[in-house]
């Protein structure tokens, strides 16, 4: 079994995705402010590349791994269908598939976020810390950047524990991590050129075996 693993989506998925992150509307949510989010979840058929989309918008994790927001149900607009049907989110889910080896009927959920800075201002990408998210598998797909440094990703292995190593989310790369293993957390984003918004926007993939 893996730790760490980091991998590339084409350009052609990237750019297929790219667009709708303009349609990723703010919550009422504590974070919904500067991390906008969509919310899907899907099964995985017997074919490797297909799934079909599962209803429900709700979201619950336990305060056991999210200290943040923990134990509180959140709902959320669904992908829109385009994005779910594109030609990025099939490989993103085949690759998710083919390198944890999940089985045909595995759910995955699919969160859509765009983490935005207001001009002069910094934004946490995991407000929560360095966690776990209480999956088997999790990985988080990069797809723009603009006018903002940090977002890197620090994994430890421990809550308390130091980094020891620091991945840049840049576009098309996917990483993915053992959650059972590994804590994860995001250093946090600041505009590069002072006066303007910038915005990270990225895909989170979760699945239990």
């Amino acid at each position: 079994m893996y730790m760490i693993h980091v991998d590339k989506m084409t350009p052609e998925g990237v750019y297929s995705v790219k667009k709708s992150f303009e349609n990723v509307p703010k919550t009422n949510h504590k974070d919904g402010r500067y991390r906008l989010r969509r919310y899907s979840r899907v099964e995985l058929l017997s074919e490797p590349k297909k799934f079909k989309i599962l209803e429900g918008n709700e979201f619950n994790q336990s305060s056991d791994y999210n200290k943040f927001q923990g134990d509180v149900e959140r709902t959320f607009e669904n992908l829109e269908d385009e994005t779910l049907r594109s030609k990025g989110m099939e490989e993103m889910l085949y690759l998710f598939r083919k390198l944890n080896h999940l089985p045909h009927e595995t759910e995955v959920d699919i969160h859509q976020m765009r983490v935005i800075t207001l001009p002069n201002h910094t934004a946490e990408v995991s407000p929560e810390g360095a966690h776990q998210d209480g999956y088997d598998c999790i990985a988080m797909f990069g797809i723009a950047r603009y006018n903002i440094s940090g977002g890197e990703l620090l994994v430890s292995d421990g809550e308390m524990g130091k980094p020891f190593v620091s991945i840049p989310i840049n576009e098309g790369t996917g990483v993915f991590l053992n959650d059972q293993a590994l804590w994860h957390n995001a250093s946090s984003l600041a505009p590069i050129e002072k006066g303007r918004t910038g915005y990270m926007d990225a895909f989170i993939l979760t699945a239990n075996k």
